[in-house]
């Protein structure tokens, strides 16, 4: 038994009055229940209880140290109950983590729906396309986007989206449009800071995987800074159909290099490994999966 333990014996005797009762109501043998407490007399050095051959009743520091350990024992008690709660409830602050453009299109104008059937959730969403430590920083579900490299975390893809080559009608009527990825050399291409394979685009082609240099006069960390500056006319843009997708279907923008596209990059969630997961996050990622099971980008 450990102090705790201790604690409820001592408040069974004291509401009882008794060393039997309180050993029947605890389930325990009357010589436990007696010596528990003896022990704790001989550690605190003070008589808890004045006992007599038909009484037990407290002594005034027993009656003091009880009344404290009744505290002690209701808080735990009570913080018990709200973590048990919130296995069965979801409940408490999440922290999310999710790139800036795929956060304020599409994760951003879902949450009112997530926040109306989990009212008792509150959200921490920060939106940035750096990479961040979920872990250290302090993030409950991070969305990331593309190849995962190998970690502790655990993953599950809720979505895909597909990468595309586009530019605006004006930009292609004035420079014409690329025919394969050699042609690139020839263009003016926005490139998206943060790419992992750097000044290169990744293209499959009849041949096999290519990377493609480009010439990248404009560089910017932000895919919906570059979508803009594509539709202004000011070159060739390479970014997902979850940001290209409304711009593609309303002809303000136009693919190309269709027949060269890469293979689908998954859209995942993620969140620390544990045997436990928070009810919070399992509500929030089942939510995304659903959310999202279409695949369809378009907004218009």
């Amino acid at each position: 038994m450990d102090q705790l333990d201790t604690l409820r014996i001592l408040i069974a005797v004291a509401d009882t009055g008794s060393f039997s009762r309180a050993a029947e109501r605890l389930g325990l043998s009357r010589a436990m229940t007696s010596r528990r407490v003896l022990d704790l007399e001989a550690r605190l050095g003070v008589r808890l209880f004045n006992r007599t051959t038909r009484r037990v009743a407290l002594s005034e520091p027993g009656a003091l140290y009880v009344e404290r350990c009744r505290a002690v024992i209701a808080d735990l008690d009570a913080a018990e109950r709200e973590v048990t709660s919130r296995a069965v409830t979801p409940a408490g602050r999440l922290r999310i983590s999710a790139p800036m453009s795929f956060g304020l299109r599409h994760l951003v104008p879902r949450l009112p729906e997530f926040t109306a059937r989990h009212a008792a959730v509150s959200l921490d969403l920060v939106l940035n396309d750096r990479f961040i430590d979920l872990v250290e920083e302090g993030y409950d579900v991070a969305i990331r986007i593309g190849r995962l490299a190998d970690s502790s975390l655990v993953a599950r893809r809720i979505a895909a989206t597909r990468l595309v080559v586009a530019a605006s009608p004006d930009y292609l009527a004035r420079r014409g449009a690329p025919q394969t990825p050699a042609d690139l050399a020839n263009h003016d291409c926005l490139h998206y800071a943060y790419a992992a394979e750097g000044g290169t685009w990744a293209f499959d082609g009849p041949g096999g995987p290519l990377q493609q240099p480009i010439d990248s006069r404009i560089a910017c960390n932000n895919g919906d800074a570059l979508c803009q500056m594509a539709e202004a006319g000011l070159g060739l843009v390479r970014q997902p159909d979850f940001i290209l997708g409304t711009e593609l279907t309303t002809g303000r923008l136009v693919e190309v290099l269709g027949d060269y596209s890469v293979a689908p990059l998954g859209i995942h969630a993620l969140h620390a490994s544990g045997r436990l997961v928070p009810l919070k996050v399992r509500v929030l990622i089942d939510f995304l999966a659903e959310a999202f099971a279409g695949g369809h980008w378009s907004r218009a």
